[in-house]
């Protein structure tokens, strides 16, 4: 077993250390030499400017809100320092367990008004999807890993560090892989992150910015989605027709698990979620020969999928991402067709109760977007869920009385949300 992460406090004051190579696939995932795992914190000498409580990072192309979940009220937006900007969904956001950091995964010179991003950068050079990849022979100093194209008609895909103390956006670190980047996710212990990039799941250490080999899942599965378990090392990743269970502790992904279920229309990164027991993964997507709405549980341990159930009653869904209250009694799952947030008691599974719909957009000027909700996250305690309306808002929503707050303003184009503590 690899020795447990230092936090990522420990790059406060900053931070780039001397480190030494490591050696075998763990160092990829779990940093799992001392070199990587025994840096000591620095002090923090300035007060953070990271509001109080806990609170909600949503990123846009282009920038990054905050919100306080407790008062519902979004901070000054933080710019994210890449050029051009990326088609709608193709970002995601993580925050580290302390608060500390978030990380955004993005590509970077995406040129405005395209469709997606072009694939001009090489391709990653990855191990098979079945096989540990080895680790890299020696970290690059930040001079050479850290700097991402920011003219060109190509993309380059990026992770952009923020640090939430100063609430201000770090240089881009390039990472390899084309194509979309829908999903990252910090491991517990703060030090690596895993992102998304096209078919491929890339390491990044935190603390010295150094990127490892990827991983790479196969030939059309692109990756529209990441969950950790968090009773375990297991990471799933979501591909279309499946999920994927990856463990990092060996760097080394296991066999498909079908699901028969499309990604959402609308690229959430939350398209599936693991259960706080880690007993079960819930999957969104669309399936079944009319291609409804559909919401399909997996047993962790086995890989057995269990019967699904859906939304036919109710007309045409499209689910884009899924929650579990803290209590692991309600699934909450945003849908995109129909504007909706659809409840679902797991003590009555196969029968979800009916859909609230979500508040009238006011007039006004129209912002850019996806026209429909893209993610739903819950807030810690009883600030209850939130729900990314796909254009400039994020949308109070309380589970038990079904009843929507007043929309918080945030950046333009939001996409995808992380919760955090304050750091």
């Amino acid at each position: 077993m690899a020795p447990p992460e230092p936090s990522v406090a420990s790059r406060a004051g900053r931070r780039h250390r001397p480190a030494t190579a490591c050696v075998g696939a763990l160092a990829l995932l779990v940093s799992g030499c001392s070199a990587f795992a025994t840096p000591q914190p620095a002090p923090v000498h300035n007060p953070s400017l990271a509001p109080g409580g806990s609170v909600g990072y949503v990123v846009c192309p282009t920038s990054v809100t905050p919100v306080e979940l407790a008062t519902a009220t979004a901070e000054a937006s933080i710019t994210l320092p890449i050029s051009g900007t990326p088609a709608l969904g193709d970002f995601a956001i993580a925050a580290s367990p302390d608060g500390r950091f978030a990380y955004v995964v993005t590509g970077d010179g995406v040129q405005s008004g395209t469709s997606g991003p072009s694939t001009t950068v090489p391709p990653a050079t990855a191990s098979t999807a079945t096989t540990a990849p080895a680790a890299p022979a020696a970290p690059p100093s930040a001079s050479t890993s850290t700097t991402a194209p920011s003219t060109g008609t190509g993309v380059q895909n990026v992770v952009v560090p923020i640090d939430l103390v100063t609430q201000k956006a770090e240089r881009p670190i390039p990472i390899p892989g084309q194509g979309a980047t829908h999903g990252i996710v910090v491991m517990p212990g703060g030090r690596t992150v895993l992102a998304a990039s096209g078919t491929t799941i890339v390491p990044v250490d935190a603390i010295t910015r150094h990127v490892g080999t990827p991983l790479d899942l196969g030939t059309g599965r692109t990756v529209f989605g990441l969950a950790l378990n968090p009773t375990s090392t297991m990471l799933y990743a979501l591909v279309p027709g499946g999920v994927i269970p990856v463990d990092t502790a060996h760097a080394r992904a296991g066999a498909e698990i079908p699901t028969g279920l499309s990604v959402s229309s609308v690229y959430s990164p939350h398209g599936l979620v693991v259960t706080a027991d880690g007993s079960r993964i819930y999957v969104v997507g669309q399936g079944g020969t009319d291609f409804g709405g559909r919401v399909l549980p997996i047993v962790t341990t086995t890989g057995a999928t269990l019967p699904p159930t859906g939304f036919d009653r109710f007309g045409i869904a499209d689910p884009a991402a899924v929650a579990v209250t803290a209590n692991g009694g309600t699934l909450l799952v945003a849908d995109a067709a129909n504007n909706w947030v659809n409840p679902i008691a797991v003590a009555t599974f196969a029968t979800p109760a009916d859909p609230a719909r979500l508040p009238q957009r006011s007039g006004g000027s129209v912002a850019s977007g996806t026209q429909h909700p893209t993610d739903i996250v819950i807030g810690p305690g009883d600030t209850g869920a939130f729900l990314v309306d796909g254009f400039n808002a994020v949308i109070p929503y309380a589970p038990g009385g079904r009843v929507f707050g007043p929309p918080i303003p945030v950046c333009s184009g939001a996409s995808s949300m992380t919760v955090a503590p304050a750091p």
